[in-house]
């Protein structure tokens, strides 16, 4: 039903901390629906968990569940070359950098979301394109294992830029994972030196 404070039908922010749900779940949700007019926004469970569990865990995180293992155990942690079409991917998110900066000054954070998630949608389109799984049980496509991993890692670097101002928390495990300092739209032009040295990769958020 509507909302209402004085019926007490309400979402309590703190009832939700209390139940122990993470509160930039919450962040995220809310950042989706706002623009930059004073508006109502609805909240619906059904459409939190499948926002939630489809953008940030389907969509964000798994790009890097889905390579960072296969950089540590492979290649001892360390980044690799990337090749041309890992360079036009990441081309195509380093210009979209400062759009989405743009939105967020304008306080269009909805479709700051929108944005940063059609850049995931390419990024794991990548992914199912080269599939990383399959190339490290292939004899000698190790070269092309690296590449792809590493392109992985270097797109999940800038999404993580995109997502910051939204996801501090996961934002500054990101950062401790990649070995990096606090990220900032100004690094969009900028990418991990080969070599680089990773962490090691611990899931970093968990479905609703």
């Amino acid at each position: 039903e509507r909302m209402s404070k004085s019926r007490g039908t309400g979402l309590d922010p703190l009832k939700y901390l209390a139940l122990g749900m993470n509160p930039e779940w919450l962040r995220y949700y809310l950042a989706a629906k706002l623009n930059s007019r004073n508006e109502d926004v609805e909240f619906s469970p059904e459409d939190f968990m499948a926002r939630v569990n489809a953008d940030l865990v389907g969509k964000y995180i798994n790009i890097a569940s889905r390579s960072a293992g296969f950089i540590s155990k492979r290649f001892n942690g360390l980044l690799g070359e990337v090749s041309v079409d890992g360079d036009a991917l990441l081309d195509h998110l380093q210009e979209a950098l400062p759009v989405i900066a743009e939105l967020y000054a304008e306080r269009e954070y909805g479709k700051a979301m929108r944005e940063t998630m059609l850049l995931a949608d390419r990024v794991n389109a990548y992914v199912d394109q080269n599939k990383p799984w399959e190339l490290a049980k292939q004899d000698g496509m190790q070269a092309r294992l690296h590449d792809v991993c590493t392109t992985c890692l270097q797109a999940f670097r800038l999404l993580t830029t995109c997502l910051k101002p939204v996801l501090p928390v996961l934002a500054t495990q990101v950062e401790a994972f990649l070995q990096i300092a606090p990220l900032t739209f100004a690094d969009a032009t900028t990418r991990m030196p080969v070599g680089h040295a990773i962490g090691a990769y611990q899931h970093l958020m968990q479905r609703v």
